[in-house]
């Protein structure tokens, strides 16, 4: 008789700080992958959010886009995942971070070149 074997397994809050996830902000956890009984653990840091964000068909993961992250977010122990995923989160806020205030700053000269043009 054969075992069930689960793909996907929930691990437990590890010790290192977990940034936020990244795409939409809400916590991140800990899982484990392995394909078979006998293969290796590989380790992974995981969004939470596995409800429908938007308009998604159901096909595949709903949830939040890292919710089921790529396979470079795959490591072979926990802190390298801890570490791997807390180095993604930071490196995307900031480009989040810059790419708005770029944003923003057109948006700042256009709004102080027309107030000159009333002037």
């Amino acid at each position: 008789m054969t075992e069930a074997h689960d793909e996907f397994k929930r691990m437990e809050t590890p010790e290192e700080h977990m940034e936020p996830c990244p795409c939409c902000g809400a916590d991140a956890e800990l899982w484990q992958r392995s394909t078979s009984p006998t293969s290796p653990c590989t380790k992974f840091g995981a969004c939470t959010t596995s409800y429908a964000i938007g308009p998604q068909d159901g096909l595949c993961s709903d949830g939040c886009l890292l919710y089921m992250p790529p396979d470079s977010f795959y490591k072979a122990t926990i802190r390298e995942a801890v570490k791997y995923w807390n180095e993604f989160a930071k490196a995307l806020a900031a480009a989040q971070r810059a790419n708005r205030w770029e944003r923003a700053q057109v948006l700042r000269i256009a709004t102080s070149s027309a107030e000159e043009e009333k002037s």
